[in-house]
């Protein structure tokens, strides 16, 4: 079984956004997640339709202390 990683994302460019990868490689992003999935299919072969993984994005990392 192959080890799954998460690539870096650029939060600069791609922060508050939805992101879809497949195998490890940003193919699309966007805001709505239906319109996101659609540009994901278009921009890979119909193999790989299964393997399309959808993440959101955050606007920022913010660290949040709980005393």
């Amino acid at each position: 079984m192959k080890k799954f990683t998460l690539p870096t994302i650029d939060i600069k460019k791609y922060g508050g956004k939805q992101v879809a990868l497949v195998k490890g490689k940003i193919v699309a992003s966007g805001y709505s997640t239906h319109a996101l999935l659609e540009k994901a299919k278009r921009s890979v072969p119909k193999k790989d339709h299964n393997q399309i993984a959808l993440f959101v994005v955050p606007k920022s990392l913010t660290v949040v202390y709980f005393l």
